[in-house]
């Protein structure tokens, strides 16, 4: 088996406007056996001279040249093409003209198809996704005006790898030909191509096109296949945009990194997996949480992968760098990039650690809350239970996603995944106390559990606050925490069944504070209430307020006097702070309506 792998070609090296680089590697192989359509292909003639068909579906999306097509023009006269709706028998690979752009053409000529060589032009789609090939045959078809030879010759277009692959059988050619092969691409304004001429080696050029390939060339095709490796994006500017998945979507759109072929571009280099070339390029605009995970999914035949981030421009300093093994324990699992514009564009570098591993793996990137995993919790406040007003948190599981790699299942609570960190400093009770207002939102439960290390995969404690009941909630305590240490709080929704915002939720230290109204000398009763709460004090009571736990106050009285009666009945069930001033002294109280 003959093998000769050519140069690397760069097309349209043209910056402007209009302008396109497309990048390919070409082989040439030897080929004894010919892998012709099957019996069930769809079959477009049998006959025909200058017959071609529109709108042949792909069976897939085929990116040529950036763009993504799902059906195509076959002409009788050897060449496809992804917009035009004829292919012209005058075969110009450097033409703007009509029926002649955006071809692939393996054997484009004035050809003809004779009843009596029992020739055919024939198509199929094979295999699964994501390795389905499109092929289109070319079966023993002939020179205009030259029944007595005849040609085979096939084209195919690769899924996921984007590759284009020509093959030849016999080629008894005959005379009179002036035949084009390779490709062209127009953009409205100016055709870029490569065209190709056979030898062995074969040649390229991509600034004069061979469109007069005779008898004498056809031999050195006789047999072979030209395989055309796609790396479009091996230019930062022509970078691929990613459409980011949904955490809970299990059809996430995925991409695939084929740095066949791939060379070093410009802008600041990557300080991370021994950045030597071969990249590949990306690019995705930042989602409102600001972060995003990265899923590598298949090793590929790429070893470490390599990825830096750019934000806005491609040759912007890098703002984040990083690796994935191939490693099965590296796939599939989630890394973190945060710290995002929301709206802005971000250009993702990707290459294999020492440019040693060239192939195609297989990545998408979801969007996610910042706080989706316990290295980056969200600090919150321990507050005493006697504070005057609460700071209050609100978790939200939109795009939550499961931590079971790194911190184990928790014990309680139905854990399904979909779970939010935060941390916290234990106070001098060494107890907390786990508060949800009287607002349920969404989540049908709020269960937690407490951790001494971010890596931890045991918690020290466990509950789960059933929201289905009318408030006041349960108020779980975990207890045993050391003054002045760090935890970190994981939250999730029982059975992670309901998604959106859990309501609100705080942190108290599991004091009672009974010595500041005590010191006022005032009573309230009964505590809890349905409809009348009675306040008395020794002095005059200057100024009574009530207010929810978001903050809202819902009574407001200036009594003058040491007794009063606050009619409560038509308040909401749940928790609220009443605030008492007499004198120059202030105290605040829980108080529970039921």
């Amino acid at each position: 088996m003959k093998k000769f792998t050519l140069f690397t070609l760069l097309f349209g090296f043209i910056f402007g406007m209009n302008a396109q680089l497309d990048y390919y590697t070409l082989a040439q192989d030897d080929n004894p056996s010919y892998p012709d359509v099957s019996s069930s292909a769809t079959t477009l003639y049998t006959t025909g001279d200058d017959e071609e068909t529109t709108g042949v579906p792909i069976g897939f999306d085929f990116y040529y040249r950036g763009t993504m097509y799902n059906t195509c023009t076959i002409g009788v006269n050897g060449a496809i093409s992804f917009t035009e709706s004829q292919i012209s028998t005058a075969n110009d690979l450097a033409s703007t003209g009509s029926g002649r752009v955006n071809m692939i053409a393996p054997l484009w000529d004035d050809l003809k198809l004779y009843a009596s060589n029992n020739g055919y032009i024939a198509y199929e789609t094979t295999g699964t996704a994501p390795n389905r090939v499109f092929t289109v045959s070319w079966k023993n078809i002939s020179h205009y005006g030259d029944e007595t030879h005849d040609m085979s010759f096939i084209l195919k277009l690769e899924e996921t790898t984007n590759n284009i692959v020509f093959y030849y059988g016999h080629i008894d050619s005959g005379t009179n030909l002036s035949a084009s092969i390779g490709m062209n691409a127009y953009d409205g304004t100016t055709t870029t191509f490569m065209s190709v001429t056979p030898g062995n080696p074969p040649s390229t050029s991509r600034t004069t096109a061979n469109n007069a390939i005779d008898e004498s060339g056809f031999p050195a095709i006789d047999h072979y296949t030209f395989t055309f490796n796609h790396a479009y994006n091996d230019w930062d500017f022509h970078a691929l945009p990613i459409t980011l998945a949904a955490p809970r979507d299990t059809t996430h759109p995925s991409y695939y990194v084929n740095n066949n072929g791939a060379t070093n571009s410009h802008g600041s280099e990557p300080t991370c997996a021994n950045f030597q070339g071969g990249d590949v390029w990306f690019k995705f605009v930042a989602p409102t949480t600001g972060a995003v995970n990265i899923i590598r999914q298949t090793a590929g035949g790429i070893g470490v992968l390599g990825y830096a981030l750019y934000h806005n421009d491609y040759s912007s300093t890098v703002e984040y760098c990083n690796s994935i093994s191939d490693v099965s324990s590296s796939l599939n699992k989630r890394y973190l990039i945060k710290d995002l514009v929301a709206g802005d564009t971000y250009y993702l570098r990707m290459w294999d650690y020492n440019n040693n591993d060239f192939g195609i793996a297989q990545f998408y990137l979801e969007t996610i809350e910042v706080n989706d995993e316990a290295a980056n919790a969200k600090t919150i406040t321990v507050q005493p239970e006697n504070s005057s007003m609460f700071i209050l948190t609100f978790a939200n599981n939109t795009y939550a996603t499961s931590s079971e790699d790194i911190n184990g299942t928790p014990s309680c609570g139905g854990y399904s995944g979909g779970d939010l960190w935060y941390k916290f400093t234990a106070t001098s009770s060494g107890e907390i106390k786990v508060v949800h207002t009287d607002t349920q939102e969404d989540w049908s439960s709020l269960a937690f559990a407490v951790y001494d290390s971010p890596t931890s995969d045991t918690a020290l404690d466990c509950h789960s606050i059933y929201l289905g009941n009318t408030p006041p909630f349960d108020t779980p305590v975990v207890s045993g925490l050391t003054d002045g240490q760090d935890y970190w709080l994981r939250v999730w929704d029982w059975g992670d069944n309901d998604i959106g915002s859990s309501g609100a939720f705080y942190l108290t230290d599991n004091t009672v504070g009974i010595e500041d109204y005590e010191s006022l000398s005032f009573k309230f009763y009964p505590n809890p209430t349905t409809d009348i709460l009675n306040v008395s004090a020794g002095d005059n009571i200057d100024l009574i307020t009530l207010t929810n736990l978001l903050g809202q106050e819902v009574r407001r009285l200036q009594p003058a006097q040491n007794k009063v009666s606050i009619n409560v009945s038509d308040l909401q069930k749940g928790v609220y702070l009443m605030n008492v001033k007499i004198g120059d002294k202030t105290s605040t109280v829980k108080v529970i309506k039921n």
